[in-house]
């Protein structure tokens, strides 16, 4: 199969510099007209992972959500923010997310709608699915016209990276996310099947990549930003994933996602299968982009991850300097691993904990870290 990735460069957040780029990289592929129609309620789901500040690099940054919505509504079409962050988002906590992510900004700015997954759920089916035939998710998923995913440019404790098809984990209600997390429990591979499978059941229309800047090395929350100067988009959230990964230095094929979604026939398995626009993929490499330490493990045969993995793997822990005791750890903790009592410092039952680090992604402080085993450090991994 070959899919069509588009590259612009964009040097900063400056809202018409965004809004240049993000009309350049729809250009190529036909313009937004072409995803969307006259009338048609399209839902744009950014990365609002956490209640960030958007310099921080956790969120999707606002003016690329603001230049987008502009498309949309240029092109006739009603666009509505919406995404569903882990742990308990009941309406004020959501409103004050949106609030310090900047999205309440762009409503402001565009007079958009915005609307929260966790008011509303329903039951969708994923036709041709590998292992995930049913879904439960935010109702204004389900209802919208069109989805035009807005990922944000990152690693991930778990899946090594995150973009255009991890970003779809929004869709299911925050607490709810912890039921699937228990299912696939340590297994990147079983949980990756789960994400393809969700974008099987409801695939977005569009997406476009925030890749100004980045997060690299404890990624999602807990990472560093780094600059890397571009915006992505394509109609394929696996063609975009393969080329960013080969942007930043990773194997695409030891990125789960990337990986199965290849072998599944729903995705490009080299960049041979990819029509890159816009700017050379040789012109944009980034060097020496920080892995996030779980990622030693990617070459592991799965058979033998649970056996590699107690001696090689990573495991969150929590620093006791940066801890607030506000529990947001436990709450969101899938197989309830973690012990708190109000006040004091929450402790880790690690024979529990399923190593999906939603603690780490949660944590407000950034107070949950990626620990490494006492053989691995002596190895110098």
């Amino acid at each position: 199969m070959t899919c069509q990735v588009t590259i612009t460069r964009c040097r900063s957040y400056d809202l018409d510099a965004v809004r240049s780029a993000v009309a350049s990289s729809l250009a190529p592929l036909g313009g937004m007209g072409r995803f969307v129609g006259k009338g048609e309620r399209v839902l744009v789901k950014p990365n609002l992972l956490a209640s960030r500040l958007p310099e921080t690099a956790v969120t999707t940054h606002p003016a690329i959500v603001q230049a987008v919505v502009e498309e949309v509504q240029k092109a006739g079409a009603e666009a509505v923010i919406g995404d569903s962050p882990g742990g308990r988002n009941a309406g004020q906590t959501y409103e004050r997310l949106l609030g310090r992510t900047g999205m309440m900004g762009v409503v402001e700015a565009t007079g958009c709608d915005w609307v929260s997954f966790d008011d509303s759920v329903v039951d969708v089916q994923a036709p041709n699915a590998g292992s995930f035939k049913r879904f439960t998710v935010g109702k204004a998923v389900a209802d919208a016209d069109r989805i035009i995913v807005l990922p944000k440019l990152k690693t991930h404790q778990l899946t090594y990276y995150t973009g255009a098809v991890k970003i779809l984990y929004g869709y299911i209600p925050g607490l709810l996310k912890a039921e699937y997390h228990l299912h696939t429990g340590t297994d990147a591979e079983t949980f990756s099947d789960l994400l393809l499978d969700l974008n099987g059941a409801l695939p977005p229309t569009l997406a476009v990549m925030d890749a100004v800047v980045g997060m690299e090395g404890q990624g999602p929350s807990n990472g560093n930003p780094r600059e890397i100067g571009l915006i992505l988009a394509s109609e394929s959230c696996h063609a975009l994933d393969l080329v960013a990964c080969s942007i930043i230095g990773f194997d695409p094929m030891t990125v789960p996602t990337v990986r199965k979604a290849g072998e599944r026939g729903i995705g490009p398995r080299d960049l041979g299968e990819v029509l890159i626009s816009g700017e050379p993929i040789e012109s944009v490499r980034v060097q020496d982009f920080a892995k996030p330490g779980t990622m030693i493990l990617a070459k592991v045969p799965p058979s033998l991850i649970h056996a590699v993995g107690y001696l090689l793997g990573a495991r969150p822990a929590i620093r006791r300097g940066r801890c607030i005791s506000c529990g947001k750890c436990a709450e969101g903790c899938p197989p309830k691993a973690i012990r708190y009592k109000k006040g004091e410092i929450p402790s880790i039952r690690y024979r529990h904990c399923i190593r999906c680090y939603c603690c780490q992604e949660l944590c407000p402080q950034g107070a949950v870290e990626v620990a490494y085993p006492w053989i691995r450090r002596v190895l110098g991994g």
